[in-house]
């Protein structure tokens, strides 16, 4: 597992600022495209991508880091380290013959006896912290997740309101649209009726007017027959007036002046 700053960044410890500073513009555009995406490990090595270069980029906390993460065998020279071998390996045969080279060889092995379960120890506890670092960064990915997840319902329970509503639109739509059908057909009734209504109204007129018309023509003619029928009398009148006045009672019967 990548537990370290130097991991993250794929360089060595004695990486220089421009290797970093490479290697950083190397691994960004992918992890960036990635995320972006939507891969949320992607997203997660982004933020450690990012924590790791700012503190190997600058050269205090670069220092400050390496002190905390180096264990103390590491920090001691190499050849501090070794000397207790080579000085073992290069001294001559016949030292081991006397009591002092077994002293110098028996302290030589005990000092690098208890410098390896040091190591064995601190790289126990790097362990520890590699798990430790593991563990959150897992909770990181789980948090994420969650946030994620929560994203995603509340995104749906949105898009679930927004197609109630546009539901409720539409029914609101169609009931507009029904109650406007149905006040053009009552309208429609009343203008057909309005229009049957003045249409009666206009025969009635029409009829009336005819019947006027009758009327008039009627008195026209019986007036006329009035006219002609005492233009017919008046020379019958005027004879039975002369027959009366001259006192000629039977001509004025044979005239048919009495009736």
């Amino acid at each position: 597992m990548k537990t370290s700053h130097y991991d993250t960044l794929q360089v060595s410890t004695r990486a220089s600022t421009e290797i970093i500073d490479a290697a950083y513009q190397r691994l960004k555009p992918s992890l960036t495209e990635a995320a972006r995406n939507g891969d949320f490990e992607a997203r997660n090595q982004l933020l450690f991508l990012e924590e790791a270069y700012s503190v190997l980029a600058s050269p205090e906390k670069r220092a400050a880091y390496d002190a905390a993460q180096a264990p103390a065998s590491a920090q001691a020279p190499a050849y501090q380290r070794t000397y207790a071998y080579e000085a073992a390996s290069s001294a001559p045969s016949g030292m081991f013959a006397s009591g002092t080279a077994r002293l110098v060889l028996g302290l030589g092995l005990c000092a690098a006896v208890f410098s390896a379960y040091k190591f064995i120890g601190q790289s126990g506890q790097q362990k520890n912290q590699a798990n430790q670092i593991e563990a959150s960064a897992q909770r990181g990915v789980g948090e994420v997740r969650n946030d994620a997840y929560r994203a995603e319902n509340e995104r749906m329970l949105v898009q679930g309101t927004v197609h109630n509503q546009g539901k409720q639109i539409d029914n609101s739509y169609n009931i507009a649209d029904r109650e406007a059908e149905r006040r053009q057909r009552e309208l429609d009734y009343r203008a057909n009726a309005d229009a049957q209504v003045l249409d009666m109204q206009r025969r009635r007129l029409e009829a009336q007017q005819q019947q006027q018309q009758w009327q008039q023509e009627q008195y026209e003619k019986d007036r006329k027959l009035r006219e002609a029928k005492i233009a017919a009398d008046a020379p019958k009148k005027q004879l039975c007036n002369m027959y009366a006045l001259s006192g000629n009672t039977r001509d004025a019967r044979a005239a048919g002046c009495y009736y």
